[in-house]
């Protein structure tokens, strides 16, 4: 069959025809697709296979892992910073290996479009010694997908499936073989010598096995992937040797400038059979890596003859592929002159506009009270979601990664900052990585205030679920067993009450020696099961609006704009009747209600 997919959405499919039957993640562009797709075709074709969206990476690993261990096919997907959170249960578990097929899906975003870093993740397959496999469309996802579970049961190891940002959110007409899903019923064999193999002797011999395997998996690698590629070579001046979306990117600058160059595709970039290709590049006059992000395979080959890549400066270190950064390489080894993909800068001032908080989002109200309440001197570290654009307010100072509001204000407050530390973080981010530095806080009596914005879904990644919406697990609750009574406040959509609210915080945040949690129960407007818009749309009274900004500046609602006269209007197509403006917000009094 022929299906027009996205990347992510070709690798569920592959992981179906491969047989997988239990898949867990943690949403993270750009990877989120993956298993939104996998669990809505389990569901939709009513397939006895599961699907979870587990609490963190790490969980949603060894999820995986164990049906992985009983001998089912599965895969735990996650994107590139998600796998630093599962890395010590990868570590582990390439040692111990596996029965079942066991893919490790991770999608890494070159260029920094969603993410704080620019790892390549295959340095973790390399680190963790396991095969990582690098696909270069949504086809190859496909394939390579297929393949990642097979070659993980062949060799009783697992297998990291890499792509990128542009393999991920790409979108080609993909052949599936037709195909019967069968599942497995999971056994678990007891093997405490392999299962729960314990220093220094039986982890030894794992370590020995291992190094056994990736000499195997190397020759597999050559005599599946790269042999046949070698042998039909024509020993032109220039090899070009590319893996991921390189590979694509190479043959469309190859056909439109001519060149006469031979390439290999690199599927498999670690464990790279490097030995066995030296004879076959030592024959040519220069080398090219071409490779997305980092130089891994560049590192394997450099010592085979001229190699020319990152590491000798001939190829871009940092951001994504592109057309003209492959024809810079190709000029930079002489293969190519004119580079033909130079465009024409546009000359003309360009608008500007920053990302921003949706209309209607309760996040807003809450960092305008807490901006007015705690001041442009409070510290104000920040997490990873949608409230990291409170930036837009003065209300993040720090964004470092998941979890990491709570342990640097613990940080903080032992640094002798005077002024009051409040610090933002999600539900889902809480549940995340959250816990275990609030527990440390309250122990060593960290004082700060964290507000935690529970809105009951993972907003940011496509509103899945967290484990809030779909079991009986309760934030209040974990708060007040890590050892603090949280302050709730049920927001309404009034800057009047969430200001009071918040000066009632602040009273009590002089008082005491430790953290002060506060959990604000909101909705994200895009919630449809949630959300609750009063319906109370807003104009502006121009007679009274004196242009002084501070709706625009300080509250930032992407409704508000300015007009020819310099004062504010309410675009109409913007506004989504939260009302929150009617509470509170103009000096002036300036907005009024639209009853349209």
């Amino acid at each position: 069959m022929r299906k027009t997919l996205l990347g992510n959405e070709a690798i569920a499919w592959g992981l179906l025809y491969a047989g997988v039957d239990l898949a867990a993640a943690y949403p993270g562009t750009p990877s989120s697709e993956v298993l939104e797709t996998y669990k809505k075709l389990i569901e939709e074709k009513k397939l006895p296979a599961y699907a979870e969206w587990s609490s963190n990476e790490k969980v949603a690993f060894e999820t995986a892992y164990a049906g992985a261990i009983a001998g089912k096919r599965t895969a735990c997907v996650m994107k590139m910073v998600g796998l630093n959170v599962a890395s010590d249960s990868l570590m582990s578990a390439a040692y111990i290996g596996n029965k079942g097929g066991f893919l490790i899906v991770v999608a890494d975003d070159p260029g920094f479009y969603s993410s704080q870093t620019e790892q390549d993740s295959r340095y973790f397959a390399k680190f963790a010694r396991i095969p990582a496999l690098d696909p270069t469309d949504p086809q190859d996802a496909f394939r390579l997908a297929v393949l990642g579970v097979n070659i993980s049961e062949k060799f009783e190891i697992p297998v990291l499936l890499r792509p990128v940002l542009r393999v991920s959110h790409g979108r080609q007409i993909v052949e599936i073989p037709e195909f019967e899903f069968k599942g497995r019923k999971g056994k678990f064999e007891r093997n405490v010598g392999r299962w729960a193999a314990v220093p220094r002797e039986p982890r030894l011999n794992q370590g020995y096995e291992l190094l056994r395997k990736l000499e195997e998996i190397s020759q597999f690698n050559w005599d599946e992937f790269l042999k046949p590629q070698f042998e039909k070579l024509e020993g032109r001046e220039l090899l070009i040797l590319t893996s991921g979306t390189l590979y694509g990117y190479a043959l469309e600058v190859i056909e439109d400038n001519g060149l006469n160059v031979d390439v290999v595709k690199v599927d498999m970039p670690t464990p790279l059979p490097s030995e066995k290709m030296k004879e076959f590049i030592k024959g040519y006059e220069k080398v090219l890596v071409l490779e997305e992000t980092y130089p891994l395979v560049e590192e394997q080959v450099k010592h085979l003859g001229n190699v020319r890549g990152k590491l000798t400066k001939d190829v871009y270190s940092i951001d994504e592929a592109t057309h003209f950064r492959v024809a810079e390489a190709l000029r930079n080894v002489g293969a190519l002159g004119k580079n033909i993909y130079v465009g024409k800068d546009y000359e003309g001032e360009l608008p500007k506009r920053v990302p921003s908080l949706c209309p209607g989002c309760p996040h807003r109200t809450v960092f305008y009270a807490m901006k007015r309440v705690f001041g442009k001197k409070a510290v104000y570290p920040s997490d990873i979601g949608c409230y990291t654009l409170g930036l837009n307010q003065g209300v993040v100072d720090t964004v470092l990664c998941m979890g990491a509001s709570v342990g640097l204000s613990g940080g903080f407050s032992k640094s002798g900052i005077e002024e009051p530390i409040v610090a933002t973080i999600g539900d889902s981010t809480f549940l995340h990585a959250g816990i275990p530095p609030l527990i440390n806080a309250v122990a060593e009596k960290h004082r700060f205030i964290l507000v935690i914005l529970d809105n009951s879904t993972v907003a940011m990644t496509g509103l899945q679920p967290t484990p809030e919406r779909i079991g009986n697990v309760s934030i209040p609750k974990i708060v007040e067993g890590c050892g603090v009574k949280p302050l709730i406040l049920n927001y309404d959509g009034t800057i009047k009450t969430t200001l009071e609210f918040f000066k009632e915080v602040k009273e009590i945040y002089k008082k005491v020696n430790g953290p002060v949690v506060v959990v604000v129960n909101e909705f994200c407007t895009f919630d449809k099961e949630k959300a609750k818009l009063p319906g109370k749309f807003a104009k502006v009274d121009q007679d009274r609006c004196t242009g002084c900004g501070h709706c625009i500046n300080d509250f930032g609602c992407p409704a508000f704009e300015w007009n020819e006269e310099g004062k504010v209007k309410v675009n109409p197509y913007f506004c989504v009747g939260c009302g929150v403006c009617l509470s509170d917000l103009c000096p002036f009094d300036a907005f009024v209600e639209d009853k349209r």
